[in-house]
């Protein structure tokens, strides 16, 4: 709608003002581009970590979760290897199912984000999580979309703080109604 009004008011400006119509509707063009926004819920499509050698391997081989970042700066992050094996019923409440090797396959965690689109950077502020150790800390991610509905994440840091020693790389798209 602004550009068709833009257009209309170029069209009735005396001719002079019309030879700069070129870089006036290119400067609205532009600022009128939005980056696609990161609010939404985003289904994890690959989660790959750095070896020694710096190569991506995926860190499952079937790997599954959900990120969700809402308006007003909430964000929870749920990362499970599909390939877990089952524990039965009663083991959650068991004192020893901490210890059950199907929840070494899973990251959970929430809190709330800032976003810095200079940088290219989201920092995820830990306010509850799987690990007691995560709570308190900001875990900073570097993210690009690479379309509007695929996303990639790369951690640039360890919830301790700590630069990332085989830094991961996650890709997510946005989860459809």
């Amino acid at each position: 709608m602004f550009r068709i009004v833009f257009a209309l008011l170029l069209l009735a400006a005396p001719a002079s003002a019309q030879t700069v119509a070129p870089q006036a509707v290119a400067a609205v063009a532009t600022r009128t581009q939005m980056e696609p926004s990161i609010v939404g819920a985003w289904r994890l499509v690959s989660f790959l970590t750095a070896d020694a050698a710096g190569v991506f391997k995926p860190v499952w081989e079937e790997p599954t979760g959900l990120i969700v970042y809402t308006a007003d700066g909430q964000m929870a992050a749920q990362l499970y290897d599909a390939k877990r094996p089952k524990i039965g019923p009663l083991a959650i409440v068991s004192p020893l199912a901490a210890e059950q090797p199907s929840f070494r396959g899973l990251y959970t965690y929430f809190g709330t984000f800032t976003l810095d689109p200079a940088k290219q950077t989201v920092m995820h502020h830990v306010q509850g999580a799987m690990a007691p150790d995560w709570v308190g800390s900001t875990m900073e991610r570097e993210y690009r979309f690479l379309t509007p509905d695929r996303l990639e994440l790369r951690a640039r840091n360890d919830p301790s703080g700590k630069p990332a020693v085989g830094a991961s790389l996650l890709v997510w798209e946005r989860s459809k109604p």
